[in-house]
């Protein structure tokens, strides 16, 4: 009898170590080791991932910009409002902008193709373009960098832009890609990744992780009109000082045209990468930033 209950209980010490052990894979398959399903989004392409604005609130540390990029000021009726992850700076049509100094040694610098992305949530009418982000240099007009919401007609879809400019180029610096669609809604957030491959030569715009647009771009007018080089790597204006969010140069510096706009919109996690990300990685980072949904 002695034997046969010890057997009994070597069986069922057995079968309850058997029922931890799958409890505690399933729970872990579920909730990616304790952290309730969500993934970090800035462990996809995190070598190249040169700066993350979290956006929640004035004054925060850019991360992964090694101290090349800086916060220095707030400006106008800016706020931070529940958004995506947390908070994200909320613009307003009056005057609003969040300005960051750009040190010389930044990677910003050298870079010859960028992915930009973010969390974003527009507001019509617009009446004009308003800058989500831009980088000053280059360009007088444009900047070195810029990504855009741009006048719309009637209607939910957004007209997102996104322009670089190339200082190098021989011929066409200014070079973007604009489109108007019905993956960028009006009110509603969606997730923007904007980017040049120096590869193929092609800026390209994602809504959500679905690319949206994409264009060959070359060093000077369309090959129709000629025989024309492929862009290939850029580098953008060396004389790069300051990164805004939410404003144009010339609002800065008090001379804007009627069509400039402060940005009214959300803005959230904005990151900049110092390549032109895959599509399975701008997918992969588009399910990591839904995890991480409020």
């Amino acid at each position: 009898m002695k034997n046969k209950f010890g057997l009994i209980g070597v069986m069922f010490g057995t079968l309850l170590m058997s029922a931890i052990l799958v409890s505690s894979c399933n729970k872990d398959d579920d909730d990616d080791g304790g952290n309730n399903g969500k993934i970090d989004p800035n462990t996809i392409a995190t070598s190249n991932l040169i700066a993350y604005f979290p956006l929640e609130e004035e004054g925060e540390a850019v991360e992964y910009s090694n101290d090349m990029l800086t916060f220095n000021q707030a400006v106008g009726s800016t706020s931070f409002v529940t958004a995506r992850r947390g908070n994200g700076y909320q613009g307003s049509a009056t005057e609003a902008y969040l300005e960051y100094d750009i040190a010389s040694g930044t990677a910003l610098k050298t870079l010859d193709e960028v992915t930009i992305s973010c969390w974003v949530k527009t507001h019509h009418p617009l009446g004009g373009a308003a800058k989500i982000l831009t980088i000053n240099g280059g360009d007088p007009f444009m900047g070195a960098m810029a990504l855009l919401q741009e006048s719309a007609a009637a209607g939910d879809s957004v007209d997102i832009k996104f322009y670089i400019y190339d200082s190098e180029s021989p011929d066409w610096k200014g070079q973007d890609i604009r489109i108007q669609s019905s993956r960028f809604t009006n009110d509603l957030w969606f997730h923007l990744v904007a980017l040049y491959n120096k590869t193929t030569s092609s800026m390209e715009l994602y809504s959500n992780g679905v690319l949206v647009a994409t264009q060959i771009k070359y060093a000077g007018p369309d090959p129709g009109e000629g025989d024309q080089p492929l862009l290939g790597p850029i580098k953008l204006g060396q004389d790069m000082t300051k990164l805004h969010i939410g404003t144009w140069a010339q609002q800065i510096a008090g001379a804007p045209e009627a069509w400039m706009k402060y940005y009214p919109g959300t803005v959230d996690e904005i990151r900049i990468y110092n390549k032109a990300l895959s599509a399975d990685e701008i997918n992969d980072l588009y399910e990591a930033e839904v995890t991480q949904i409020n």
